[in-house]
């Protein structure tokens, strides 16, 4: 949950996103609806299932080492860079660069290590073409990270969106021309790979937009090396808690897929992982809509608004959150089967129950986020630990057996148990240090 929206506690650090930036966001989201849309309807729901389970398996560790893949070391590095002057933010690219390239070369060692082990445990759920595609895919996005850094450290926010926009108009065209090839019975793996490479294409083509504007943007060829403090701060900036990441992941990264790829069909893979990522969805539409959208408008429309303090902010963006997120959940409860009847076909019926389940873990989820806003600076550190070890010890204890008896449905509703325990006890853990 550390990847979730933040949201300010005044006036003066409410995001007023312009026109540009507004309408590019709006733009890539249904570009990216779209590809996803395209992709389920194409491979149908047992190719389905292995494509968004290799891609799970090559991406799921990528924020333990990639820059900018977690919010609190994305604003850490940010800030940095924006208080330099223009030679020494090239150096501190530079040298992020450089520490990211060395991860990558290590992520590249384990993941091939891995390959064969990984395809054999989980035979035709992880194909080792499939794999290994998938895992080319997730490399660009490990250095897009530090580009998206770098650009919101310089406050060329407009510039970040549109290059997010270029990306995934990109990625649908490819998708699109992969969409057209013809398949031969049984060709199905080769459809997936055509899949998994225009997804690595898109990406790398946005990583060398995303350069070139850094590029011109800093003068790095003059970069200035950066002090020790500075390396310092940057080498404190760039790690991250692993036993947190870990229990993150097992509690809301979908870790549960792990069992559906050993004990169940691709198929009943592919139903799970689209619910899952839909319900991620939602879970952060709320946060970003609040932060983005709502506060910009209730700022300009009040200039002299703010909240009082930190517990006034507390209360009231939660609130907020909770009047967005519930009738989205209600909607999304009500109306999912004709939602995916109309978008993915009748074929992807069964995860309409998960779906259901795992929607209402992300509505409270979402209104957790502004707890973990207040939390994110290692407040309460000790008390997030307990929890998170709860959080995922009843994860994994209801999973394997709720996963036997009941299918996809049993992992989701393991899946939503895990969730509201940890979100609710974010809630209570922020509650307890605001109010004392």
């Amino acid at each position: 949950m550390l990847h979730y929206t933040q949201t300010g506690v005044g006036n003066q650090s409410v995001t007023r996103p312009g026109f540009i930036r507004l309408s590019a966001a709006v733009f890539s989201t249904l570009a990216g609806i779209g590809s996803s849309i395209l992709i389920a309807r194409t491979l149908g729901p047992n190719a389905f299932g292995i494509y968004t389970f290799v891609l799970w398996l090559a991406t799921v560790f990528v924020p333990i080492i990639g820059v900018g893949m977690s919010t609190v070391t994305n604003r850490s590095i940010a800030e940095i860079q924006h208080q330099q002057e223009p030679h020494m933010a090239a150096g501190i690219f530079r040298f992020v660069w450089r520490c990211q390239s060395h991860s990558m070369f290590v992520y590249c060692g384990i993941y091939l290590l891995l390959v064969v082990p990984v395809s054999w445990w989980f035979g035709g759920s992880a194909p080792v073409l499939a794999v290994l595609l998938a895992g080319v895919g997730a490399l660009p996005l490990l250095l897009s990270g530090i580009v998206g850094v770098t650009l919101r450290g310089l406050q060329r926010f407009d510039l970040l969106a549109t290059i997010h926009l270029f990306s995934a108009v990109a990625g649908l065209f490819l998708i699109t021309l992969a969409a057209q090839v013809p398949v031969t019975p049984g060709g199905q793996s080769a459809q997936i790979g055509l899949f998994l490479l225009a997804s690595a294409l898109a990406g790398t083509f946005s990583l060398a937009v995303g350069v070139i504007c850094v590029m011109r943007l800093l003068p790095v060829r003059d970069a200035t090396k950066p002090n020790g403090l500075v390396v310092d701060r940057l080498t404190r900036g760039l790690s991250n808690s692993v036993p947190l990441f870990l229990l993150d992941g097992i509690v809301w990264q979908r870790s549960e897929v792990l069992l559906l790829g050993h004990w169940q069909s691709t198929a009943q893979l592919g139903f799970y992982s689209l619910s899952a990522i839909i319900s991620a969805h939602l879970m952060e539409f709320s946060p970003v809509a609040l932060s983005t959208c709502m506060l910009p408008l209730v700022s300009r429309a009040i200039p002299h608004w703010r909240y009082t303090s930190a517990a006034d902010a507390f209360v009231k963006t939660s609130l907020s959150i909770t009047l967005l997120a519930l009738p989205v959940c209600i909607l999304t409860i009500v109306f999912c089967p004709a939602a995916v009847v109309l978008c993915f076909g009748t074929a992807y019926l069964p995860m309409v129950l998960p779906l259901r389940l795992l929607t209402v873990s992300a509505t409270i989820g979402s209104i957790a986020t502004v707890s973990l806003t207040h939390l994110a600076n290692d407040t309460g550190r000790r008390a997030q630990m307990r929890l998170g070890v709860v959080a995922a010890t009843l994860n994994v204890l209801l999973a394997v057996p709720c996963i036997v008896l009941w299918g996809i449905t049993g992992a989701a509703l393991a899946s939503m148990i895990a969730q509201i325990v940890s979100a609710i006890g974010s809630m209570l853990i922020c509650w307890k240090l605001i109010f004392g």
